[in-house]
């Protein structure tokens, strides 16, 4: 799963973000560096449990890795198709990977990747304001994902709870939308200064309102579904190490790690990701060599498994793109 922050900006990075990435990289180094001191396990240890790994687990790891870009695919093929434009399942999962290798290589990945995606709609048809919408309306669903997940995972660390829970969603959600009908002017004017100040979220706002229900509500169970899967890639693992933890303890460290996931210190994350989901995992009381060899399976499947992947995608775009605009040129002439 890539940094849902994503940019509908084209184009590079402003000069003062590049130099506020340079000068966070060592600090974040150096955090990481501490928060391991005295815990980085012996290295053949860990070649030991990854050696001994469960074949059938490590098959379900790189499986609900791939089900997990299928499941964004499906995402993005949700919310063209509720805005008229098709966008074939081979090729939306070939943009899918594509896009992840590009966020996890590419300094501002996410921006780039955007971009690329932006480009890769306007060919299916998209309008330029369509393919915005679209970037847009997809990131806002993936944090709406990624919190509701969060109240899942509270709900499980306070299960004493889910009962006022339930009934204060019960209660309150019909009573919001009461207050947002009888205040819509009062509550517009602030609406349109959020979005003059983030025109991305002012955008995607504006393109749910378009978007028929059924596009936006299976959009956002296909974001759902994406996190699910790659939080099944580290329990996956997990198992395959020999790790006891629990699934839960895991999925809680898990949403806990998706926070420093989200802030773009470095391509992919590498080094922080690895540094915090190891930290968490050991402070849990996993062992350390285990900790490590299940960290190191996990990223191992979810990360560099799709760089090679995104590469063949990104040679399919290319190829059928080419022949696209041959049919093109001989059908023009």
């Amino acid at each position: 799963m890539t940094s849902i922050l994503e940019s509908t900006a084209r184009g590079r990075p402003g000069v003062s973000r590049r130099w506020l990435r340079v000068a966070l990289f060592p600090l974040a180094g150096v955090a990481a560096v501490v928060a391991l001191r005295g815990r980085l396990p012996d290295l053949g240890a860990v070649a030991g449990i990854l050696l001994g790994a469960g074949p059938w687990w490590t098959a379900v790891a790189g499986g609900a890795a791939l089900l997990s870009q299928a499941a964004f695919a499906v995402q993005q093929r949700r919310l063209l198709g509720g805005l008229g434009v098709e966008l074939p399942h081979g090729r939306a999962l070939a943009l899918t990977v594509s896009r992840s290798a590009m966020s996890m290589t590419l300094p501002a990945g996410s921006a780039v990747s955007a971009a690329f995606a932006f480009r890769v709609y306007r060919r299916h048809g998209a309008s330029g304001a369509v393919a915005a919408v679209v970037t847009a309306v997809s990131g806002l669903l993936s944090v709406a994902a990624l919190g509701l997940l969060y109240g899942a995972g509270w709900l499980v660390a306070n299960p004493g709870n889910a009962g006022p829970v339930v009934v204060g969603g019960a209660l309150g959600v019909p009573l919001l939308g009461w207050i947002l009908r009888s205040q819509r002017d009062r509550i517009a004017s602030p609406a349109r200064r959020i979005a003059s100040r983030w025109p991305a979220f002012g955008l995607a706002a504006r393109g749910l309102r378009d978007l028929p229900r059924r596009s936006w509500l299976g959009a956002l169970r296909a974001a759902v579904v994406n996190w699910l899967l790659d939080m099944l890639c580290l329990a996956a693992a997990a198992a395959a190490c020999g790790a006891d933890l629990g699934w839960g303890r895991l999925a809680l460290i898990y949403l806990a790690v998706q926070v420093v996931r989200q802030v773009p210190l470095t391509p992919g994350g590498v080094g922080l990701i690895e540094a915090s989901m190891l930290a968490g995992l050991t402070a849990a009381g996993m062992p350390d060599a285990t900790a490590a060899a299940v960290v190191l399976l996990y990223r191992l499947v979810s990360f560099w498994l799709m760089l090679p992947l995104g590469l063949v995608g990104w040679l399919r775009l290319r190829r059928e793109d080419g022949t696209l605009r041959e049919s093109r040129a001989l059908s023009g002439g």
